[in-house]
């Protein structure tokens, strides 16, 4: 496949990546779900832009 020249795919065919990156399967989704939250933000930490943290907290959504 011409597909497997390009950089990412080549090194995840080579095993100089691993097949899996970052979060897997989803589980601040799932956490989402399971504890019945409206944003990511409730369950995952991060760097939240002010309007975005703001807009939350008029719903009465805190972010992490």
């Amino acid at each position: 496949d011409e597909d497997d020249t390009l950089p990412y795919r080549e090194r995840i065919l080579d095993g100089t990546l691993p097949l899996s990156v970052g979060g897997g399967i989803g589980q601040s989704r799932v956490a989402m779900f399971l504890l019945c939250k409206a944003h990511i933000g409730e369950v995952q930490p991060s760097a939240w832009p002010d309007e975005t943290v703001e807009a939350m907290a008029e719903h009465g959504i805190p972010l992490l």
